[in-house]
């Protein structure tokens, strides 16, 4: 706990609420140092939405490789902490710990605009908690939450059940939209310092409704919320979903020597080099997508440097040179096409693959065929290709792409899981994490390495060891945790 308390408390000295009035020359006072009257919501908001954004870059490359998505270039050793799934107490640690850290900047960065009477960023500060908590839950399920960020009152915070804190994050998804559409002007610089929307109200809403829509189906397997009566809030609010090229996306400035962080990890750096040579494409994707002749294998995927083909490993497999960084397919550049490409928050695909699954199950009105399709030319468009390209692949007949409008749920549910999954290779793993968790519908084969023997995909994280060293009165009374218990409260 030492490390995100820690943080809390850099986030106070920053953000400090309170502060004595003095003329720029007292010299009791440093003007190079930040106070209370200095440092505002418009100065902090853009460093943490792009720190939220910055997390798809290389945080969930583990999921891809264990998705099916990548794999390891042959010029390596096997990694047999992660291809054993033998995960530890550091893997992946990051995650918990930086999301902590996001969730009490924005706490702070919220604190200060309500002072402030700046609503439109009090609006964004709770919406980008429940992002950041979510994630959380999904990979921990219990976790700190109801007594996590405050330092003077617990300084050891209590575990809070996931499924109470998902019970939380719908509402304040919805606290935070009520206040950005009830903001009147006065948010200073909101236009600029808003790098996702530039203080557009509308597309807010639109990421809004997206991200309580993923939520909520995140739990059709329990009884946590009324799903069809949530989802009729959302078409009442009625700014729909994202959609027809709008994600939500950062642009703090990428430029050539500043470059969206996706392409400056996977793809290439300011001097030309490769970026990237371990993570190389997974022969699993790979050639299901040449099977249907997809063409998105080309920007989820670039040659080999040897030739034009693309190339690539099975998961866990010896290291050999006919394996290695040079004859095998790296990632590709997606949608960071460009050093100043935009980082995705959320996609505008991911999110009509929500619509095209809400719709299928009933909790959405309309055409669940249409709205299936619409999600697959989005994801054809998002990463550059045409609609007329996506209409072409729409005619297969396999039942990976054809959607079976008079089949069954299960059936037409495997269609758009299927799309999903090609839609988002390298994009969003940690998303295809949680629709094989949820719905077990694409089975990325098992890792071949030896050392794996009879271990399956793990199906959460370990708490860090941060937490055991000083947070351990309250952690242990979660219990025994291993890569496989207890699950997610949502994975049934």
């Amino acid at each position: 706990m030492r490390k995100y308390s820690l943080s809390i408390i850099a986030i106070g000295l920053v953000m400090l609420l309170g502060s004595c009035k003095k003329e720029y020359l007292d010299i009791n006072t440093d003007p190079n140092r930040p106070t209370e009257s200095s440092i505002t919501p418009d100065l902090a908001t853009a460093a943490q939405l792009s720190n939220v954004a910055a997390q798809n870059a290389s945080t969930y490359d583990m999921l891809n490789r264990w998705m099916g998505y990548w794999s390891a270039s042959g010029s390596f050793s096997r990694s047999t902490v992660e291809m054993s799934y033998n995960i530890t107490n550091g893997t992946m640690a990051g995650l918990f710990e930086n999301s902590y850290y996001i969730v009490g900047q924005f706490r702070s960065i919220g604190k200060k605009a309500a002072g402030l009477n700046w609503k439109f960023y009090q609006g964004i500060a709770k919406i980008m908690e429940a992002h950041e908590m979510a994630i959380v839950v999904d990979f921990y399920g219990d976790a700190p939450y109801s007594t996590a960020f405050d330092l003077v009152g617990n300084i050891r915070p209590t575990y809070d059940k996931g499924e109470d804190i998902y019970k939380t994050l719908v509402p304040l998804v919805d606290t935070g939209l009520a206040l950005i559409k009830s903001a009147t002007g006065n948010d200073a610089n909101i236009a600029t310092q808003d790098i996702v929307f530039k203080g557009n109200k509308t597309n807010w809403a639109k990421f809004a409704n997206s991200l309580k829509l993923r939520l909520l189906l995140h739990t059709t397997k329990t009884s946590t919320f009324n799903i069809p009566a949530e989802v009729a809030k959302i078409v009442a609010e009625g700014s729909g979903f994202l959609g027809n090229g709008v994600s939500a996306s950062v642009q703090p400035g990428y430029t050539t020597d500043k470059p969206n962080p996706y392409y400056n990890a996977h793809l290439f750096l300011s001097n030309g080099n490769e970026a990237d040579n371990y993570n190389r494409a997974n022969n699993f994707s790979l050639s299901i997508m040449n099977s249907l002749a997809d063409p998105r294998v080309q920007k989820v995927y670039r040659p080999s440097k040897t030739g034009s083909a693309f190339k690539g490993t099975d998961y866990g497999a010896d290291p050999v040179t006919t394996n290695g960084s040079d004859n095998t397919s790296g990632p590709g550049p997606g949608p960071a096409s460009s050093p100043s490409a935009p980082m995705w928050i959320m996609t505008s695909v991911e999110s009509q693959f929500l619509v095209a699954e809400a719709t299928a199950r009933g909790f959405l009105s309309g055409d669940a065929k249409a709205a299936y399709e619409n999600a697959v030319r989005e994801s054809f468009t998002f990463l550059g290709l045409t609609a007329a390209q996506a209409n072409t692949y729409l005619t297969s007949s396999d039942p990976r792409v054809a959607f079976p409008a008079a089949g069954t749920l299960d059936q037409k549910i495997s269609t758009i899981i299927w799309q999903k999954y090609f839609a988002l290779n390298g994009i969003q793993a940690n998303e295809t994490y949680n629709d094989w968790r949820r719905l077990g519908i694409v089975q990325p084969p098992l890792s071949i390495a030896p050392e794996r023997g009879t271990n399956l995909i793990p199906r959460r994280l370990l708490y860090p060891t941060s937490e055991y060293s000083y947070n351990a009165e309250t952690i242990k009374n979660v219990g025994t945790v291993t890569p496989y218990s207890p699950k997610v409260f949502w994975d049934k």
